[in-house]
């Protein structure tokens, strides 16, 4: 039998404190319940450019916080965003990011953050494509992008 105070009865309380913590957690954001969690190919749509494909998978309307993209390009093109920071995976390929004047190589695993209000630019190595999944945080909005 365990001890007043000691370290098995210590963890048993703790396991029983962050067990109503959780739960308390769980039922404090009645919009996160109804929250679509899973994301496919087929939930998105088409856009692009001479020089880029993508498929978003969602926006701002699914998820305020963040949103999630797919980019096959040989170029992006020079943008600043005033909304989102972006993070890009480079899931296959190898590249070139230029931020804030910065010119950095990329290639498979990479990954880059752009704050948001840094100007930037990315483009594959000749003859290649880079294969990138983005994340905005929070969601793409179209009215805070400035080429």
């Amino acid at each position: 039998m365990a001890k007043s105070g000691s370290v098995k009865e210590e963890f048993f309380s703790c396991g029983k404190r962050r067990a109503v913590a959780a739960r308390k957690i769980e039922g404090s954001n009645p919009s996160l319940r109804s929250m679509k969690y899973k994301f496919t190919s087929k939930d998105g749509y088409d856009f692009g450019w001479p020089g880029l494909k993508a498929r978003a998978y969602s926006d701002k309307e699914d998820f305020a916080r963040a949103s999630i993209a797919v980019f096959e390009a040989e170029k992006h093109g020079k943008v600043l965003t005033k909304t989102s920071d972006r993070i890009y995976y480079i899931i296959d390929g190898s590249g070139t990011f230029e931020i804030d004047g910065n010119k950095i190589h990329v290639e498979k695993t990479d990954a880059i953050i752009v704050p948001k209000n840094t100007p930037y630019d990315y483009w594959a190595d000749k003859g290649k494509k880079l294969n990138l999944f983005l994340v905005h945080t929070p969601s793409f909005d179209e009215k805070g992008e400035v080429k």
